[in-house]
Order: structure tokens, then sequence, then C-alpha cells
């Protein structure tokens, strides 16, 4: 009889190998580094947007964020004097492209922008100036603009140049026009399609928000938003 006793049996223990490890696959390092980067790329995109976010909160206009350096135009005002936008640093600036001969769009939006202005303190008032920008320099001449743009404020500034200089304040603010000249009329009859926005320049020489043409009519809203931007700091 056997009477040796029953002995567990050691489990198998880790083999532990002198040297350096065996390198990882490079498969493996490929989909380690991608899921890393795809990982920090969600982190940073919500980080971006919650900041965005936050920065939009209590703003009635599209808030720029982050506020995007103002493109220095060189223009010439309807008094014919050279302008430029960096003179009016230290006021907020509100501007819109248009032309003088446009039927709808642009007597409306300046109507508003002038009614935006009625509406802020007089101490605001002083620290805004509101600009508009010819899309058709062929036509709108300094004196054609000194004609028209006191109808609706005498304080409002309006601004033509060469076409050269248009089409880079044009293209600098992501907005766009397009002559509308029919064949066989006289080459002076045409109209201008050009988008409507509006911008809001702050104090320090920075994009801040845009306005659709919609927006415009509430005017309340706009000037509330103006305000906001003359008291944060720094403004």
């Amino acid at each position: 009889m056997n009477t040796t006793p029953n002995v567990p049996q050691k489990p198998d223990l880790p083999h532990f190998r002198e040297g350096p490890d065996p390198p990882v696959p490079r498969a493996r390092n490929w989909r380690r580094w991608t899921a890393a980067l795809i990982l920090l790329a969600a982190v940073a995109a919500s980080l971006f947007w919650g900041a965005r976010h936050r920065a939009q909160e209590g703003y009635f206009g599209m808030r720029v964020f982050p506020a995007k350096a103002a493109y220095d135009f060189q223009l010439t005002d309807q008094n014919g004097q050279p302008f430029q936008l960096v003179t009016l640093r230290g006021k907020l600036v509100l501007f819109t492209f248009g032309f003088t001969h446009c039927p709808n769009f642009c007597p409306t939006s300046l109507t508003e922008l002038a009614a935006v202005s009625r509406r802020l303190l007089p101490a605001q008032r002083s620290r805004v100036q509101i600009l508009f920008v010819t899309v058709d320099p062929r036509r709108d001449t300094p004196e054609a603009l000194r004609q028209y743009v006191p109808y609706f404020d005498p304080g409002i500034v309006g601004l033509t140049g060469s076409k050269a200089e248009i089409d880079r304040t044009v293209q600098a603010y992501g907005a766009d026009y397009a002559i509308d000249h029919h064949p066989g009329n006289d080459p002076d009859v045409y109209s201008v399609n050009h988008t409507t926005y509006t911008y809001v320049v702050n104090p320090q020489g920075k994009v801040e928000l845009i306005y659709d043409y919609d927006q415009l009519k509430q005017t309340d809203k706009i000037a509330a938003d103006v305000g906001r931007v003359l008291d944060a700091p720094g403004n």
C-alpha cells in the first residue's frame, strides 16, 4: 500500500526572462498611437466647444471665438478723405457692405443700425462708429455716398475705394458680391448681389460679433450686445 501523501502540485510560475522585453509589434504600436490621438482630439474638441459655448452665452449676435484681428482696410470716406480702420481703435465699429442703388436690403440695414445707435446711452454712442462699405465703387463715388448715407444717420460714414481694395476687404471678412448686369443694358445699369452681414469690431480692433440680416430688426438686443462689449475688460 502506497502511503505517500498527496502533495499539491505547484502551479507553473511565469517565466521571467533576463534582458529587455521583446519589441511590441509595429501594428500594435500604430493602433495605440491612433487611439491616443483620437482621444486627445476628442478632449481638445470638447474643451474648445465648451469654451465657445460659454463665450456665446448672453450674446444675441454670433460670437467670433476666439476674436479675430480685423482686417485694417484703407479706403476713402464720403468727404474724399483717406480712411483707415485702425484710426478707430478704442471705439466699437459696426459695419456692413452694400451699395447706394440697393433697393431693399441696404436701406433696411442702415435704418436698423441707426436705430441701434439711438438706443445707446450717450456715453456709449460716443464710443461707437457705424460704417457703410460699398461693393459698387464704379458708381458709389464719395459724392454719391455723401448724398446717400446721412439720410439714415448723420453719424454714419460711407466708404469707397479702388476695386482691388474693396475686393480685399470683402474677402478678408468672408463676404461676397457679384455684379448682375443684363446684356444690352447701359453699362451703368446693373444690380449687385452681396452678403448682408453686419460686423462688430471691438475697441481692441478684433471682430467679435456678426449679425445676419434678419437679426438686425431686433435693435434692442443688438444695443445690449454693444453695451456688453464696451463694458468688457480691456475695452
